[in-house]
């Protein structure tokens, strides 16, 4: 801990925190998770290797990744709830809020993982009826057991395993809000994905996606946003760009692939009025809110 700048030691051997970085060490926020996330993200490492041979795998799977989606479930997040139901609503805009304070929309998360985000919302706005999917059995297996915070069961809250470019084919224009949260650039093939959302989508409903802050440069994302570019490209090349990779026809963009890539992509997909909102709330990310308009 000490060689690694972690913790400070003097010649005399004894060993001590700086006041500055005790409230760093001592809570559960991002730089801790970080640093915890890395013993999940190795390992699948002999198969990583592998993919980087010529006759090796395209990439790998989410079942590669054992504990991956339980960490994750059982990462305590506290810090967010407040923003996500209440600034991130408000700026999705559109109207989002008044219905579903009074129930007229209905949500899907698509690829909600542990079902966090979604459950947050499905216990704040009641009234309102909730779906997530996922591609991983683990993350709906966690996500099911998600209950209201007394230990009742939601009654408008539910998850089903589904590949995002498969959606059931009686879910079009059936959805007011769909949101992603850091998913779509796992997928292999995104643009399937989105275009799926656009159809279960109603007319003028809203898609609101966050994604990793880049530019898809190198270089501009080494110079503009330092060390978190070293962390961001990590994460990516350890997880989300094998597991985005692993098709023949994949696009392979990874957690980086950057603000043009991730516009030019939804408005291919047929989605209009593309705004790029700051996330003060989710750190190192922006989000996409689209519409579908016919």
């Amino acid at each position: 801990m000490a060689c690694g700048e972690i913790i400070e030691v003097n010649e005399e051997e004894k060993f001590w925190i700086k006041e500055e970085n005790v409230k760093t060490l001592a809570n559960s926020g991002s730089e801790v998770l970080m640093n915890r996330i890395v013993g999940f993200l190795i390992e699948p490492m002999d198969q990583l290797i592998a993919c980087f041979k010529k006759d090796g795998p395209l990439g790998l799977e989410y079942s590669q990744f054992t504990k991956f989606q339980e960490f994750m479930a059982n990462t305590p997040s506290s810090g967010k709830k407040k923003p996500i139901v209440t600034d991130m609503m408000k700026a999705v805009e559109n109207g989002v809020i008044e219905k579903l304070e009074s129930g007229e929309a209905r949500v899907l998360d698509v690829g909600c993982g542990d079902g966090f985000h979604l459950s947050l919302l499905a216990e704040h706005y009641p009234k309102t009826e909730f779906i997530g999917l996922d591609i991983s059995s683990e993350a709906i297996k966690q996500a099911k057991k998600r209950t209201l915070t007394p230990g009742e069961s939601f009654g408008n809250l539910k998850f089903l395993e589904c590949d995002a470019a498969k959606i059931p084919d009686d879910w079009t224009e059936s959805f007011d809000l769909v949101l992603m949260f850091d998913a779509c650039h796992d997928q292999c093939r995104p643009d399937l994905g989105l275009l799926e959302i656009l159809r279960v989508l109603k007319p003028d409903g809203i898609l609101a996606m966050t994604e990793i802050r880049g530019t898809g440069n190198v270089y501009t994302d080494k110079t503009t946003l330092g060390s978190v570019a070293t962390m961001m490209y990590g994460t990516s090349l350890f997880h989300c760009l094998p597991i985005g990779s692993n098709d023949a026809n994949a696009l392979c963009y990874g957690a980086m692939w950057g603000e043009k890539r991730a516009v030019e992509l939804l408005n291919k997909c047929g989605f209009q009025e593309i705004r790029v909102v700051e996330t003060p709330y989710f750190p190192f990310a922006v989000m996409y809110c689209a519409k579908k308009i016919i």
